[in-house]
């Protein structure tokens, strides 16, 4: 049997994503408006510290050097607090996203109700945190090691809400499914990459649009890796 063509996959994941969005602009565009929110809030939560930065830029006396190496020091920790706070809030909104997706592939119906199904929560949130740290400790020892965690453990939370699956399972066959199918992987990191980058223009508005597309995107590439038809 031919393996199938990396290019055909990608192009018809995109048709498809586009063709499902506008079938289901609302539930999307509602889901997605939850994440867009925090990630403002988030934005607006670091505007203390960047105050300070600036504030602090060229000390002129002793004194205003230790009193802005005090500023800084509050609110670096404050920031970091709330950092990390809007981070999981955005881990936990963006779920409904996903189980969107992963219904739309069944052919099921789409709504904000997503948002609100704790099946596999838990799970979900544990993989997204293991994820998170083993990209980020990957990076810190030589950037590419957290490359390559990002790329293939990619589609872990997709196995987790979708099966139910623990975070060894998932990490495992994340990273089986996207071996099997290099060149496409690759093609959906790139594209899913300069999507979620376009979407932090304008403030992250564009998030409206570019995250159900790319969430959609991965859905069906998830799907037909696994060789699962995609419905709709």
């Amino acid at each position: 049997m031919d393996e199938p063509d990396p290019r055909t996959q990608v192009r018809d994941a995109a048709m498809w994503s586009v063709r499902t969005f506008r079938a289901n602009l609302l539930a999307f565009i509602a889901l997605a408006a939850i994440v867009t929110a925090v990630q403002f809030l988030q934005q607006i939560s670091l505007r203390p510290l960047n105050d300070v930065v600036n504030q602090c830029a060229d000390p002129q006396t002793p004194g205003q050097q230790a009193a802005c190496a005090s500023a800084l020091a509050n609110q670096a920790l404050t920031s970091g607090a709330l950092t990390l706070l809007f981070a999981i809030v955005t881990i936990i909104v963006t779920v409904g996203v996903i189980r969107g997706a992963l219904r739309a592939t069944r052919g099921q119906l789409v709504g904000f109700d997503a948002l609100f199904d704790g099946t596999n929560l838990g799970r979900y949130l544990l993989f997204q945190l293991v994820y998170a740290f083993l990209a980020g400790f990957g990076i810190l020892l030589c950037i590419l090691p957290g490359l390559l965690v990002i790329f293939f453990f990619q589609l872990g939370p997709y196995y987790v809400l979708d099966r139910g699956m623990g975070v060894r399972e998932a990490l495992v066959a994340s990273a089986q499914v996207i071996r099997r199918n290099l060149a496409a992987a690759f093609l959906m990191t790139v594209l899913n990459a300069l999507v979620l980058v376009l979407g932090g223009l304008f403030f992250g508005i564009l998030t409206l649009l570019t995250l159900p597309f790319a969430t959609l995107f991965t859905a069906y590439l998830y799907r037909t890796f696994n060789e699962e038809p995609v419905l709709g």
